[in-house]
């Protein structure tokens, strides 16, 4: 009789594991369809991005405008991706990411098409706005998201991976856009685009889903989600702000990240482009080439940065910092001898420089790490103010720089122009390594007793 009871209890837990292997698999397959829908979402915004780099040069041309001024269209995308990343964080946390990737990147295929058919120069920056507003949200709340579906020890790995997929959208900016435009003109290359980014926005409505419980999948022995409950973990808009604001390595975080990745947005989303065609006299389709490198170097990056942060060096401190340094080389050759380089030279030169940049991607981990998954998004959202606040001021300060100086023939500057652009970014990522050197990490260290806390 015991032994029959014991018989029956071993065949219940088989049967419970047996379920619950079924259910991690069900997870795990449809997270995966949900992480392709947010990766297209965000190749689009990628490519909204990095475009200026290439279209640059030809609006210029076409509206005859100064560098400041396309520094200034430039530079709005990112000035309206820094004011929508503290709310796109808040409604990720409270509306759900699901609704709002979905509004929002609709609203992008929106201002996609106001600047395809501007008139000139105030409406296309207001459609750059636009775009920027749209776009904003993508990452803030995939963070949200992969807070919910994945493992803490994941986190920097599959961000890593969608800021990789993300530098294809940058990629296709390149290149493939050079040999669009050639086809069919760059305007309606933006309204080609435009319709791509609405398609995404409804596939995201189809596919994504906020928690794996809203699919009747909650397993939390399984430990695949920050937050695999039954409810959801509502948090006040003032609780939000109070306790992400609150926090001193909260700064020094976002100090590193102004520069940092404000300076490869500056060089490499837009005056790489017209650096390459007046200095070096490249043509259109060989300067798409050399950009090209950039988000290549990134696409191995961003990927190898997060595995290095969560497999290897388990710190994301170390990744950030050394990753800024070898960032910082990349600037010798672009202010010493900016005139002077082999054209092989330069493919090198930029596919180090989106290598090195890659590392950013794990300040997206630690800033989660320094609260508790309650604020994943508002955290995420609170710091991409920083990120794109800086994109838009190298954006426009580079090109304030340039102006400064005479043109040397019909719409070309000269080196000493471009030499000095770069020291602006070179400076500023100095002093962002500087205050980074002072952030205490603090990290999860697993053993068989369990788990804690270490500040290094």
């Amino acid at each position: 009789m015991r032994n029959k009871k014991k018989l029956t209890e071993l065949m219940n837990l088989e049967c419970d594991v047996t379920e619950e292997n079924s259910l991690i698999s069900k997870m795990k397959r449809y997270r995966l369809w949900i992480f392709l829908s947010i990766s297209a979402t965000y190749l689009v915004s990628y490519f909204h991005r990095a475009a200026p780099a290439v279209v640059g040069p030809e609006i210029m041309k076409e509206l005859s405008l100064e560098p400041a001024a396309l520094g200034l269209i430039g530079s709005m995308y990112f000035w309206a991706y820094a004011a929508t990343a503290l709310p796109a964080g808040v409604l990720a946390d409270t509306w759900g990411a699901r609704k709002t990737i979905t509004a929002f990147v609709f609203l992008a295929g929106i201002g996609g098409v106001v600047f395809a058919l501007a008139p000139g120069a105030p409406v296309m920056a207001l459609g750059r706005f636009i775009i920027g507003l749209g776009v904003g949200v993508v990452y803030v709340a995939a963070m949200r998201i992969l807070a919910d579906w994945y493992r803490p020890n994941e986190m920097a790995t599959y961000s890593g991976v969608l800021l990789a997929v993300g530098n294809i959208g940058a990629i296709i900016s390149t290149m493939p856009l050079v040999l669009l435009m050639e086809n069919i003109g760059w305007r309606n290359s933006f309204i080609l685009v435009a319709g791509l980014t609405l398609l995404a926005s409804a596939i995201s409505y189809s596919v994504i889903r906020n928690k794996p419980h809203e699919l009747g999948l909650s397993i939390p022995s399984e430990g695949i989600g920050a937050s695999l409950t039954t409810t959801d973990d509502k948090v006040s808009l003032g609780e939000a702000l109070r306790t992400v604001f609150g926090n001193r390595r909260f700064y020094l975080m976002g100090l590193l990240l102004f520069s940092y990745y404000g300076t490869f947005m500056g060089v490499g989303s837009l005056w790489a482009g017209p650096y390459l065609q007046d200095i070096y006299g490249l043509s259109k389709q060989a300067a798409g080439s050399v950009l090209m490198m950039f988000p290549l170097g990134m696409v191995i990056g961003c990927p190898l940065a997060g595995y290095m942060s969560d497999k290897v060096f388990k710190s994301r401190k170390n990744v950030l910092l050394w990753g800024c340094i070898s960032h910082l080389a990349c600037y010798i050759p672009l202010i010493f001898f900016p005139a002077e380089m082999p054209e092989k030279a330069l493919y090198i030169l930029f596919f180090l420089y989106g290598l090195t940049g890659g590392a950013f991607v794990s300040c997206f981990a630690g800033v989660k790490e320094i609260y508790s998954a309650r604020f994943a998004g508002t955290a995420v959202g609170a710091l991409n103010i920083f990120l794109f606040s800086g994109g838009a001021f190298y954006q426009y300060a580079m090109g304030a720089v340039i102006n400064i100086y005479p043109v040397v023939s019909s719409g070309v500057y000269s080196p000493a122009a471009y030499r000095t652009a770069f020291m602006i970014p070179a400076c500023g990522l100095l002093l962002g390594i500087i205050a980074f050197s002072f952030f205490r990490e603090e990290r999860t260290v697993l053993s068989e007793a369990g788990s804690y806390r270490v500040v290094s």
